[in-house]
């Protein structure tokens, strides 16, 4: 007769072979995935890099679609790092480096076939920088992909400075020579899919359905953490997900707020505030901000909601395809400075939005009225957020098409207005 602790364990491998067999729970198809590693390896070889080895988080997921909550961002010493993908420029596999812990992680969320654990790691086993090191040169070295020139990431936060530094001196002493492929990796990720740009229009009705809460429910003698509370459950409703940094809602001048934490501060009767807000698809993030009133808004408040408004018309009118960004950031400079505000007072631009993972979601591509002679042209599928900042901020998503610019909210552009 078998022991209880025989039957738990029979149990506990069955559960997690089922795991391990299914089927991977992908946010796009295998088509997909596939075409993107073809434009990864042609960017690659157009940069004269051989391989890469990715570690951010957003790369990985977005390569082959590899989700956790967990990467080790800022963790203890004793917990180094141990992930990372493999790509080389013209020969198979790209296969994925982790602790075995995470096997039934990969295989759930990942389109990645080629996993390849490192030895002795698992729930209660970890690996050390010197064995994830030995690792990776070591399925290197099996492959004969030692000594060419490899490309990192250099401009991730992930794996932090001593684990990178370790890894690129490891690489480096067996005959590699390692260079910053960070630009090479994000260039490719810069236009977006049809799939993509659907995900970022799912986030956008999010972020606006959360708002819209805020304005049909938020009273006065609310705490802002009370509005932030509001604004998540109507994301989740409407079928978004928290984004990569804590949404927040700010009273007062934004300057002074919008970078902050929501708190337990009261909104009353007269106060001004913005929810500066995103929410994500699949952790494809959209963006929504609106300045807010408890009450009828001051004549200040209003009249600053209509300049920052006009700038939306500006873009919408001068921003196509092919032109140059300084000359849509100079009609933008061009406005503010006709409405009495120069560069010191008044901003109007982005950064791009796509896939990102925790802490943050600043993409790599920035526009804006401070890049007056910026010649890199406005291209099909590029989508960014849009902040128009004049004291008060408004923010949307914004995508660049063949036929014009679209921003995705719904969202009035005017003050919001909750009962005092």
């Amino acid at each position: 007769m078998a022991s209880p602790l025989t039957d738990l364990q029979a149990w506990i491998d069955r559960e997690m072979a089922d795991v391990i067999s299914a089927e991977p729970q992908l946010p796009f198809s295998r088509d997909e995935y596939a075409d993107r590693l073809a434009r990864l390896r042609a960017a690659m070889t157009a940069a004269g890099v051989d391989l890469v080895v990715l570690t951010s988080p957003d790369s990985m997921g977005w390569l082959h679609g590899f989700s956790s909550r967990v990467y080790s961002w800022h963790t203890s010493t004793a917990l180094p790092p141990d992930a990372a993908t493999v790509v080389h420029a013209e020969q198979e596999p790209m296969f994925y480096i982790d602790s075995a812990f995470h096997e039934a992680l990969v295989r759930k969320t990942s389109c990645v076939e080629d996993f390849r654990p490192i030895a002795e790691t698992g729930v209660s086993a970890y690996s050390s920088l010197e064995s994830f090191n030995q690792h990776l040169l070591g399925e290197l070295k099996r492959e004969g992909w030692l000594g060419g020139v490899v490309g990192v990431e250099r401009w991730s936060g992930c794996p932090p400075p001593a684990a990178a530094d370790a890894t690129r001196d490891a690489l480096g002493e067996a005959g590699c020579r390692v260079v910053d492929a960070t630009g090479v990796i994000r260039g490719v990720r810069r236009l977006k899919s049809p799939a993509e740009l659907g995900y970022l229009e799912q986030a956008q009705a999010a972020v606006d359905a959360g708002v819209r809460r805020i304005h049909e429910r938020g009273r006065a003698g609310m705490s802002e953490l009370e509005l932030w509370h509001l604004y998540m459950g109507g994301v989740i409703e409407a079928g978004g997900e928290p984004s990569a940094i804590h949404e927040t809602v700010a009273v007062g001048p934004p300057e002074a707020g919008l970078h902050a934490l929501s708190g337990d501060r009261r909104i009353m009767a007269g106060d001004y505030f913005h929810p500066d807000m995103s929410a994500a698809v699949h952790r494809y993030h959209a963006r929504g901000t609106r300045p807010f009133t408890v009450g009828p808004p001051r004549r200040e408040v209003a009249a600053l909601a209509e300049v920052i408004a006009g700038a939306y018309h500006v873009v919408l009118e001068t921003g196509r395809v092919g032109m140059p960004f300084g000359q849509l950031n100079r009609a933008l400079s061009s406005y503010f400075e006709q409405e009495g505000f120069g560069l010191d007072g008044a901003f109007g631009g982005g950064y791009e939005l796509g896939l990102s993972f925790n802490p943050d979601f600043v993409g790599e591509f920035l526009w804006g009225v401070h890049m007056p002679d910026d010649e890199r042209p406005i291209e099909a599928g590029l989508v960014t957020n849009f902040e128009s900042v004049v004291f008060l901020t408004m923010i949307d998503t914004l995508v660049f098409e063949e036929s014009g610019p679209r921003f995705l909210s719904s969202l009035p552009l005017e003050v919001l207005v909750i009962d005092g």
